[in-house]
């Protein structure tokens, strides 16, 4: 029986959705409810529902937040949403997220939602169905002949064995004749690498699907065999001759393009497609192929899937420079986003992806610049709840182009700005009572704000921007006014000297001092003596 998840802040529209539908009925069972985000999360995590129903306006974590946190622990839950007009932005965002189905409290009714729960129970059970026989097959291909020819790839990159007339003698078990006196390289790497593993979840998955698609094609060219480099590369290896009247170049090419088509036709999989030189021995095809994989990544800042010789991708270089020397300008910027909680998060990362752009960094270097940037935003918002530095990496190296780092970045961004207007709303009872608490409690000497950053382990910069924010008013202006207020105190209540008065606030210029309080309540200090 399938399992379902209630989530609303509203408990009478929770007893509602439990009582009012027969679930039973439809194959499910009310496995949770539950009026808050974070609590149905821990529930999600212990035991993962089928399908989750789910406000969208509620306090603490939201549900367009709440979709998101559990879509990072499995793909597996589909989604309907709860929503009022009023919320109708957070549900645009729920819908990109992937959820399945929108509907408003005002038009909510049984027999609507009866409708709605037979739909969801046909589409889970053909996902499941789906699902089994993808894993079936799977299985069958990690069982198949493509692990040894993999294993052989592997072996030809990694061991520089001397040039022998039988070193493809391996492959004619795979009905790879290598009749013929030379060999062409093909190398194609995945696009968009996101896009797929959200499409078809597992690595392994995509692998076996694009090995299927690419033998079908190649089935009846027994000079060409297909192997899987990692899930994101593959090669094709063709055996062929040089002939004065038909260029074996032609052949290769018409078959490399036509691969090339129908894995995004068919199974909606953009490739980008490097064709090497022709070569006789083994070293060659060695170098070949392992230029080639190199050369992939000259593709990361082109915006279409690429179909190339090895001679035109050289054209495409990288600049040397470390992109790491600029990261202060644009980290800055993307920090003023995450502290200022600017909902235009896109046009905030744009100048740093068009300067990357424009610059054509290496990508790795790029990936090192956007890594260190995720790191101390996860310092400085100290949360690592959804991200760990591993998660970063992987999610970073997995990375084919620009327009992927691009979609990474704001969604990381985006995250963070939520969680730091959840900061915002507890920092009166954290941070700023913190500082607060130590300005009262100095108030006899000068008062920094290096100085109180780092009594609170934050950045200056950070802190300077939180205190505005919280306060409405600069971290300076609220040590003098707090001092200030006690000058008058100490006036109006003791025997001190306006000079004492100066002295036991920490200000050693009694001019300034003076200045000071009058520009505060204007008046004369002497007036309160």
């Amino acid at each position: 029986m399938n399992t379902v998840a209630l989530v609303d802040d509203d408990v009478a529209v929770l007893e509602f959705l439990e009582k009012m539908i027969p679930w039973n009925d439809y194959g499910f069972r009310v496995a949770h409810t539950s009026t808050n985000a974070l609590e149905a999360l821990d529930a999600c995590a212990a035991l993962m529902p089928d399908l989750i129903i789910t406000d969208i306006g509620m306090p603490v974590m939201d549900g367009v937040a709440f979709i998101r946190a559990v879509k990072e622990l499995s793909q597996q839950p589909r989604f309907v949403i709860l929503s009022c007009h009023d919320d109708f932005r957070y549900a645009q965002q729920a819908v990109q997220l992937g959820v399945q189905d929108y509907i408003l409290k005002e038009t909510m009714d049984p027999e609507a939602l009866t409708v709605l729960i037979a739909g969801m129970q046909e589409k889970i059970g053909s996902e499941r169905r789906l699902h089994d026989e993808l894993k079936m097959l799977h299985s069958r291909a990690h069982r198949s002949n493509s692990v040894l020819k993999e294993q052989w790839l592997r072996e030809l990159l990694s061991s520089p064995v001397p040039d022998s007339p039988a070193w493809t003698d391996a492959l004619q078990p795979f009905g790879f004749r290598t009749v013929l006196p030379y060999f062409i390289p093909v190398v194609g790497r995945l696009h968009e690498v996101n896009a797929a593993w959200k499409r078809y979840e597992s690595e392994d998955t995509v692998k076996f699907i694009v090995e299927n698609v690419a033998e079908e094609l190649l089935g009846n060219e027994a000079n060409a065999l297909f192997i899987s480099v990692s899930a994101r590369e593959f090669c094709i290896l063709f055996n062929c001759s040089k002939e004065l009247k038909h260029s074996p170049y032609e052949r290769v090419r018409t078959l490399a393009r036509l691969v090339q088509q129908k894995l995004e036709q068919v199974v909606k999989l953009r490739y980008s497609i490097l064709i090497g030189g022709i070569e006789a021995e083994r070293s060659g095809v060695r170098r070949q192929i392992g230029g080639m994989l190199q050369a992939t990544d000259r593709f990361f800042y082109l915006r279409d899937p690429q179909f190339m010789t090895m001679e035109e991708a050289g054209r495409l270089t990288f600049h040397e420079e470390e992109p790491l020397s600029f990261y202060y300008e644009y980290s800055e910027r993307i920090n003023r986003t995450i502290i200022e909680a600017n909902i235009d998060v896109p046009e905030a990362v744009e100048p740093f992806i068009h300067f990357i752009s424009i610059h054509k960094f290496e990508p790795k270097a790029v990936k090192r610049f956007v890594f260190k940037l995720a790191l101390d935003t996860m310092m400085k918002l100290k949360d690592t709840r959804h991200y760990t530095n591993e998660k970063v990496q992987n999610e970073l190296d997995q990375l084919g182009n620009v327009s992927e780092l691009r979609e990474w970045l704001v969604g990381f961004v985006q995250e963070a700005v939520g969680l730091m207007e959840q900061i915002a709303k507890q920092s009166k009872k954290v941070e700023i009572i913190d500082a607060q608490k130590f300005v009262r409690q100095h108030l006899d000497r000068k008062i920094s704000l290096e100085e109180v950053a780092a009594h609170l382990h934050l950045n200056p910069s950070y802190f300077s921007r939180l205190f505005k924010k919280e306060t409405g008013q600069n971290f300076i202006e609220y040590v003098t006014r707090s001092k200030m207020e006690k000058a008058r105190e100490l006036l109006n209540g003791s025997d001190r000297t306006m000079e004492q008065v100066a002295q036991q606030l920490g200000y050693e210029n009694r001019s300034y001092f003076v200045k000071l309080f009058k520009e505060h309540y204007g008046v004369l200090p002497s007036k309160y003596v």
